[in-house]
């Protein structure tokens, strides 16, 4: 199998567009506009008129009451200019692709954009002003408050397009970490599932080779048992060949190429070998990896009664217990130190799938016992 190779980087992530920030630019300026509107229905707070004589609490009150329509007018400029202007910024971060630039130069580059949009947007909300209460006003604000309007205006809207800024990158910096994680998360299963589809066609030549020599040799001493044996070659040749088509698959599937392989070692070795099968209740619909009690058998053969003079037993066992499958498969053999790597790549590959498909959820352990070996498999089934 042959992977592409797919390099995960804030380059090739998706930006911050769409609906999100069509919602987040929406909500932002309705929060300001109904912050706004708060203020002006409410008028000034009552705690700047406790110590004021009545009278110019009077005058203070008139002169706000007078003052609304403009603010009215100010605030609703301040709001157009401002969605005009983060669009703009929104747009020009999208062009240019400034959310993939580092901190250090996304800041300045982001505080030096808002101030000239903020100045723009002074500049216009003066114009405005001006131009609405006519041009005798507009004379007397360029004598005596024109500057003092247009700094104040100008600090407000840099202000509000700042906070906009920090939240519209910080929803880049959640969007590109969420894609991230999303591919990574993807690469990770194709990943195993390529590993996993390796494993299985590594095992084939594996059985194939063994079983062929079991073959081999009944052929000139007995050729009925040789056809029969031949029989069973195919079921276990028939489990091996789609063990890569699934990941789990029926105990009672697996035990069927168990039970082949096993007849197919009993016709080779005879009275030597001596077996012993158990299944309890309910374990037939458990699910297991393919080949996975394969494996453990043929490497139970293979260390035992093959590895040295005289008889020897098989015993294979499968239990249901608190939502697990145990399987345990004992032998009359020695367990080496060194196991792990005289097992061959039947037992290696066995661990590894057991990691791939469960994690640490699943175990698998072979000690020396009393009567032999015994390696035992633990499956979680309630996945």
């Amino acid at each position: 199998m042959q992977m592409k190779d797919a390099r995960i980087t804030a380059d090739n992530t998706p930006p911050f567009a769409g609906r999100g920030y069509h919602l987040m630019q929406a909500g932002f300026w309705i929060l300001f506009t109904l912050a706004v509107t708060a203020t002006l229905l409410s008028g000034p707070p009552s705690f700047l008129f406790e110590d004021m004589p009545p009278e110019i609490e009077g005058a203070v009150q008139k002169a706000f009451a007078s003052l609304k329509p403009m603010m009215w007018l100010h605030n609703a400029v301040m709001t157009f200019c401002g969605i005009l202007a983060t669009h703009l910024l929104h747009l020009l971060t999208l062009r240019c692709r400034w959310d993939r630039l580092p901190l250090r130069r996304l800041l300045p580059t982001v505080m030096i954009t808002c101030m000239i949009l903020a100045v723009t947007i002074s500049l216009l909300i003066s114009s405005v002003r001006a131009f609405a209460v006519g041009s005798s006003f507009g004379v007397r604000m360029m004598e005596h408050r024109l500057l003092i309007e247009f700094f104040s205006t100008s600090i407000v809207a840099f202000f509000l397009l700042g906070m906009w800024a920090a939240l519209y990158y910080a929803c880049h910096a959640f969007t590109r970490l969420h894609q991230m994680e999303v591919t990574t998360l993807r690469s990770d299963s194709a990943i195993k599932e390529a590993r996993l589809q390796t494993i299985a066609t590594q095992l084939n030549p594996h059985f194939l080779f063994n079983s062929l020599n079991a073959v081999r040799a009944l052929i000139e001493e007995s050729p009925k048992q040789a056809r029969d044996a031949v029989t069973q070659l195919s079921l276990v040749l028939r489990a091996s060949l789609s063990a890569s088509d699934q990941k789990l698959i029926p105990l009672r599937d697996e035990l069927t190429a168990v039970n082949a392989l096993l007849d197919l070692e009993l016709t080779r070795y005879g009275d030597r070998l001596h077996v012993e099968r158990a299944v309890g209740d309910g374990c037939e619909r458990a699910l297991v990896p393919p080949l996975l009690l394969v494996t453990l058998v043929e490497n139970a053969v293979k260390h035992g009664v093959a590895a040295k003079l005289g008889s020897g037993h098989l015993r294979y066992t499968a239990q249901l217990l608190s939502g697990s499958l145990n399987l345990r498969v004992e032998n009359s053999g020695t367990l080496t130190e060194s196991w792990e790597h005289k097992g061959g790549i039947g037992l290696a590959h066995t661990q590894e799938r057991l990691v791939l498909l469960f994690g640490d959820k699943a175990t698998m352990t072979i000690q020396q016992t009393a009567d032999g070996v015994e390696a035992s498999v633990i499956l979680p089934q309630n996945l």
